[in-house]
């Protein structure tokens, strides 16, 4: 199956192939790189709760910030709010005051990075979140706060975990699996904190080894997913690593969830990963997971994996 999943995508040439069926996010993620559908969380909020909602947090970290306008944490969270709502570029120019007032700042330059993997500025994404992990690696780590917390209202990201977890995940997009591979290798520690980022990392680091040749340690870095789990998010990458483990069915994967919403995205990519790109028989499943994919993936890129 690993083999096959990698037939279809050369680094540069044919990685045209992996945009028609990504799903993170970020969520990347993305969240990601998406909600995760489970039986114990609320109904969800309405679109026009959720925008009204949203646009009141952002006002009050606007008023929070006329009153300190130099102030890098109420900078950074006008930069969320701004991004929360999908207003990218905004969110970025926030971003990019708080970096003219705190050049190293590890966490302006995490955001910063994390938002060009949305905006599908890979190659600034890498510059932004290298530079941030040089800042921190080896420092005190920290509980990154939610801005669109879960139903537990526990974090489950680190400031180290998501900038490893998103450079990582911007190098995967630019088609550099070993680099990729690599970097979720170095961020083992830190992603073993909870079984939310077990799950997503493990998942993450499965298909970047398999793109790279590494199929013996694809498989390896599943085998710490197992039963029991407590996942207070990440239903999405718990499921996937066990279809890429052989112990879930694809039609329990999708099964439930809403074509064209960022957890089909999500969960649709994976399904084409454990398909294979060039197997036999599943050409039009793929086209279908990826069509349906392809915008929402783009839209929330790294959102649906870690974009809280």
């Amino acid at each position: 199956m690993l083999r096959a999943m990698d037939a279809g995508t050369t680094r540069r040439g044919g990685f045209r192939g992996l945009w028609l069926s990504w799903g993170l996010l970020w969520a990347c993620a993305a969240s990601p790189l998406g909600e995760s559908v489970s039986s114990g969380k609320p109904a969800p909020e309405s679109p026009a709760d959720a925008l009204e909602r949203k646009q009141a947090e952002l006002a009050q970290a606007e008023a929070r910030l006329a009153e300190a306008p130099q102030d890098e944490e109420r900078l950074i969270w006008v930069g969320r709010r701004l991004a929360y709502l999908e207003r990218f570029d905004e969110a970025q120019a926030v971003y990019t005051r708080a970096l003219l007032l705190h050049p190293r700042s590890a966490k302006a330059l995490r955001h910063r990075g994390h938002r060009w993997i949305t905006l599908r500025r890979f190659d600034r994404a890498v510059a932004d979140l290298s530079r941030a992990w040089d800042l921190c690696r080896g420092l005190p780590d920290e509980v990154e706060q939610d801005g669109q917390p879960n139903a537990a209202g526990i974090p489950i990201g680190t400031l180290q975990s998501n900038i490893v977890y998103h450079l990582a995940l911007a190098h995967y997009l630019r088609g550099e699996f070993a680099s990729a591979a690599a970097l979720w290798q170095a961020g083992r520690e830190l992603n073993l904190r909870n079984d939310d980022r077990l799950c997503s990392s493990a998942y993450w680091n499965h298909l970047a080894l398999a793109r790279a040749g590494d199929v013996e340690g694809a498989r390896a870095v599943l085998q710490p997913v197992r039963e029991p789990l407590k996942i207070l998010e990440n239903e999405s990458y718990r499921d996937l690593c066990f279809l890429l483990k052989g112990e879930l069915a694809a039609e329990d994967v999708l099964g439930g969830v809403t074509p064209g919403s960022t957890e089909f995205a999500t969960r649709g990519y994976g399904v084409a990963c454990a398909r294979g790109w060039a197997a036999p028989g599943v050409r039009g499943d793929r086209q279908k997971l990826g069509k349906a994919a392809e915008w929402e993936l783009f839209r929330r890129s790294g959102a649906a994996t870690l974009g809280r």
